[in-house]
């Protein structure tokens, strides 16, 4: 998390003399640890130093990040001023979700978001939104993400925020990649770089150059005939390696230059010829030593994944085996588990043993890629259920936040009311000794009092009603939840049962007196698994064809341009499937998801505010 520019003003003075001559990421830490271990520090500014402890550790050490922001908790629950708290429960919702727990992330947020109400610090209140929209981006909630990202910037405007500007105008850029609009990606990655520079901080510096070479490769992938368009992305590319050389001291964090080394090897693998590929060792061995020492271990199983590909081009099958090992048996003892990517790398030692002939090495990585992507498919029915749970509790927290607001803002006007009535009362009755006229007032005064009870009497009834449609509305919420899960859980079921199926049958049917061949065997069951993947395909798309009338209804909408794979699209939308858990069945990146989403919407004329799975739950 970056802190505010105005809070921090006094810190980066105190820092100065630290950075002119850094030479590694330790001078910065100590630097922060210096200024933590002053005496006379004001509670504000020993938070902020903390929650900037919390960001610089946590690629590398995790669990002290969290130790750290529950001591900027701690420091800051005698504050008044919700600043403070904000800002380091909006630090937990980045932490929690580095650590995949979603559920916490989302009580961290809430608590961001109560705590934001009682300041009223721009920074502080950009900051916040602007982590609620990240979190909705991470699950692939863009147009809301989108909605909170602007509201964030408007909260920055004047207030010289310019890190987290560029952070936004980053994210900005991806939302509209892929080709998706690549005039509108371009503009925010220009836009990214211009507030980094004015921020002076190098990592935004360095996503930056990140956000402008991802936009010239997509740029590049709609017409790959625009050689130009790839040297400029490996220029950019090489700026932001040489800038976290050249910076170290000052750089926090290093995803994003693993990333770019890992891309920059890629971009030599897929578009350049066999001789460049020393050029493409080279970055993915920095890939690989950026990878390890921050404990990336997404992107260091990628970096051995693309070593391997070069020795089953090469048709050394054995050295391609040896490294996905590798690269394995490195993320072994990681904190972080990773089912689904190890799902693919053991689906590709089956693929390199069976190209060398070995069926049993062959069928024992199947059976290990079987497992992992049972406990990817499992990790992410549980993630979705928490990720729902978490949501509903959110905006129920909120509806009984405000109904408590609303009860409170009447109770003080209740008490205002009593006050000035019983003071009205006490005038009126030293009045009536004076005059028999201000008993006439004081008559009329009472049977005001009588409306105004009335009306509050009215009033509560509302509040009574109002409490009874947030409670239909939850039932309805679950009652959604529900059919969803039951859904889930059905496609799941399925499959599961098809896969226990085939490992049962290859035990059963491997006969050793058969007049086969072990091979012709195993082939033969093969074959057999493949159709029921064909037929299991086949089932969920049949589990929407009992309703004909909705894809009439579809390709009358599309005029009709909708292809077979587009209505398939339509089928899990439908289901209620994410983007993410699509990816999955159909075995592709969640990138190519989104941009199917957009097709989708354009062959349909939906304008980008309008919601694709509301307009089929609508049609359906």
């Amino acid at each position: 998390m970056q802190l505010p520019l105005k809070t921090l003003l006094s810190l980066f003075i105190c820092l100065f003399f630290f950075f002119k001559s850094a030479e590694a990421q330790k001078i910065y830490i100590d630097s922060l640890n210096h200024l933590l271990a002053q005496e006379g520090i004001t509670k504000e500014l020993r938070v902020n130093v903390l929650c900037k402890l919390a960001k610089a550790n946590f690629e590398k050490k995790l669990p002290l990040s969290f130790k750290l922001a529950d001591q900027a908790l701690q420091v800051s629950a005698g504050l008044k001023d919700g600043e403070s708290k904000a800002m380091t429960y909006a630090t937990l919702v980045y932490l929690y979700v580095w650590k995949k727990d979603m559920k916490n992330a989302y009580q961290s947020l809430d608590s961001a978001m109560y705590y934001a109400k009682k300041t009223k610090d721009r920074v502080t209140l950009g900051f916040v939104w602007f982590r609620n929209g990240w979190l909705d981006l991470v699950n692939d909630e863009n147009d809301k993400s989108i909605t909170k990202m602007f509201k964030a910037l408007d909260f920055f405007k004047g207030e010289n925020a310019y890190e987290y500007e560029s952070a936004i105008y980053h994210y900005l850029a991806s939302f509209y990649g892929y080709g998706n609009n690549p005039s509108k990606q371009q503009k925010y990655a220009d836009l990214c770089y211009l507030t980094a520079v004015k921020s002076q901080q190098v990592d935004l510096l360095n996503n930056a150059y990140f956000t402008i070479g991802q936009a010239f490769f997509d740029r590049f992938k709609l017409d790959t005939t625009k050689r130009n368009l790839l040297d400029s992305t490996l220029k950019v590319y090489k700026k932001s390696l040489w800038l976290s050389k050249k910076q170290e001291g000052r750089l926090l964090v290093y995803s994003n230059t693993a990333a770019v080394a890992l891309n920059t090897a890629n971009t030599y693998f897929q578009y350049f010829p066999a001789s460049y590929r020393d050029s493409a060792e080279k970055y993915v061995d920095e890939a690989i030593e950026i990878a390890t020492k921050t404990n990336l271990l997404e992107v260091l199983l990628n970096c051995y994944g693309l070593k391997s590909e070069y020795y089953v081009r090469d048709g050394n099958y054995d050295q391609a085996e040896k490294i996905l090992l590798t690269g394995l048996s490195k993320i072994e003892n990681g904190v972080v588990k990773m089912p689904l990517t190890k799902s693919r790398i053991f689906q590709g030692l089956s693929n390199i043993a069976e190209k060398k002939g070995d069926k049993a090495a062959a069928l024992n990585y199947l059976k290990e890629y079987i497992a992992n992507y049972k406990k990817a498919f499992d990790e992410q029915k549980i993630n979705n259920t928490v990720r729902i749970e978490a949501q509903y509790q959110s905006e129920k927290k909120e509806q009984e936040i405000a109904y408590l607001h609303q009860q409170s803002a009447y109770t003080k006007k209740l008490n205002v009311f009593y006050i000035i009535s019983g003071l009205a009362g006490i005038l009126a009755l030293l009045f009536l000794l004076i005059s028999y006229n201000y008993k006439l007032k004081a008559s009329v005064r009472k049977q005001e009092l009588i409306d105004q009870q009335k009306d509050a009497a009215e009033l509560k009834a509302q509040l009574k009603e109002a409490e009874a449609l947030q409670l239909k509305a939850e039932q309805a919420l679950l009652k959604e939840r529900q059919e969803r899960l039951e859904k889930e859980v059905l496609a799941g079921n399925l499959q599961i049962e098809e896969k226990n199926e085939l490992l049962e049958l290859i035990s059963d049917k491997v006969n050793s007196e058969s007049h086969l061949s072990l091979d012709e065997q195993i082939k033969r069951i093969v074959n057999q698994q493949k159709k029921m993947d064909k037929e299991f395909e086949e089932y969920k798309i049949d589990f929407f064809d009992t309703n004909p009338a909705f894809f009439e209804r579809l390709q009358e909408k599309a005029n009709p341009t909708l292809t077979r794979l587009d209505l398939k699209y339509c089928s899990y939308m439908l289901m209620g499937l994410t983007n993410k858990e699509v990816s999955i069945r159909l075995g592709i990146e969640p990138k190519s998801v989104r941009m199917s989403r957009y097709r989708i919407k354009q062959k349909l004329g939906l304008s980008k505010e309008d919601d694709l799975n509301l307009f089929l739950q609508n049609i359906g």
